[in-house]
């Protein structure tokens, strides 16, 4: 039985958009609910800096920032790892246009504490239905579209050549008979050519066009998403007894660390194998809470017993068909070295404080 709070959306598959925007969201009511900072971090900015002292206004100055930059590089985090799980197990540019199709899950943690290795409290953002696709490449269509267009002006090209090489020899005949001849015959190359134009543009092979979303309606939706996910926590906090996300914790720091492939890559982020073991641990934890099989870590032996005391938290972001749809990376056999699973840390820092 689940025992989490799920984020369940109405489309097919999660964007990394909507995933990046929710991943930034949770961090902000977590930083709040684990006493970190005296208010929410949307109202902190808001404070007025005339009562603050010079060492609360650079604590909070300095959290605002970290959170900024941090906020900023989650909008292309999540780009990069949707392109590495479409990039897996790929030999080919047909492997990839299938992966292009497929969804996959993503895990975030939240970890509040001195260090990762003890951290106090340890969440969990979950995304199952992570769309796959390899981002910032032309696609085939607009490659075929940039051909036809290539296509259409060589014939346009070579029509005018025609109409110029008619104009200069009806000038040097003068009025000849044949004059409509040579003129129906012109008019029939350029019929010809044409239908040439139409049956190399219907010769292309077709697809269906990607769903247009203004980014007005992105950013509604994006707003709509939020609402329901602090909907969700506010229930589950209720549910609970008060006793869901919150805790009386000193400030501290948090530390941010994301599950990637080693093919992943992007500059904010530092590969950490020193800590995969005892965050795979972390995760079979946060699975068996979702009343769900526990994923086999890479190095399974290696995995520290469950200890006593608090237990993992987390959230689910899932699409429309609901948890446990999109497939797991690190449960499929034969996977390349490159599509190996291992976690990686922000290198960025994020210090709580609790003046005002």
């Amino acid at each position: 039985m689940n025992k989490l709070p799920v984020v369940r959306l109405d489309v097919d598959s999660i964007s990394d958009a909507v995933a990046s925007k929710l991943a930034t969201s949770l961090l902000g009511h977590i930083l709040f609910l684990k006493n970190q900072v005296p208010l929410p971090v949307m109202q902190l900015s808001r404070l007025p800096v005339g009562k603050s002292t010079a060492r609360a206004l650079k604590q909070r100055n300095e959290l605002l920032a970290s959170f900024d930059t941090l906020s900023s590089h989650l909008d292309t985090t999540f780009t990069a790892l949707s392109t590495a799980f479409a990039r897996r197990n790929t030999n080919s540019n047909e492997d990839i246009v299938s992966n292009n199709h497929k969804t996959s899950r993503a895990y975030l943690a939240i970890l509040v504490g001195p260090s990762v290795g003890s951290a106090k409290s340890k969440v969990i953002y979950a995304v199952d239905g992570l769309q796959m696709k390899v981002w910032g490449e032309r696609s085939e269509k607009d490659h075929q579209e940039v051909d036809v267009e290539g296509e259409v002006e060589d014939i346009e090209d070579e029509d005018d050549d025609k109409e110029k090489s008619d104009d200069e020899s009806e000038e040097g005949s003068g009025d000849e008979p044949e004059e409509s001849g040579d003129e129906e015959g012109s008019e029939e190359e350029e019929e010809h050519d044409d239908h040439d134009e139409e049956d190399t543009q219907s010769s292309l092979p077709t697809s269906p066009p990607p769903p247009y979303v203004s980014h007005a309606e992105e950013q509604r939706f994006l707003q709509t998403a939020d609402r329901l996910l602090s909907r969700t926590l506010a229930a589950f906090d209720a549910e609970e007894d008060g006793c869901g996300f919150g805790s009386e914790m000193s400030p501290t720091q948090t530390h941010i660390l994301i599950r990637a492939p080693r093919r992943f890559s992007h500059p904010a982020w530092i590969p950490r194998q020193n800590v995969t073991t005892s965050l795979e641990s972390t995760l079979s934890e946060f699975w068996e809470e979702s009343g769900m099989q526990a994923i086999q870590a890479q190095n399974l032996g290696k995995i520290k017993p469950r200890k006593k005391g608090n237990r993992v938290e987390g959230v689910w972001v899932t699409s429309r068909e609901g948890l446990g749809r999109a497939s797991d990376i690190q449960q499929e056999t034969d996977l390349q070295e490159e599509d190996e699973m291992i976690w990686w840390s922000w290198d960025g820092r994020i210090v709580g404080f609790n003046d005002w």
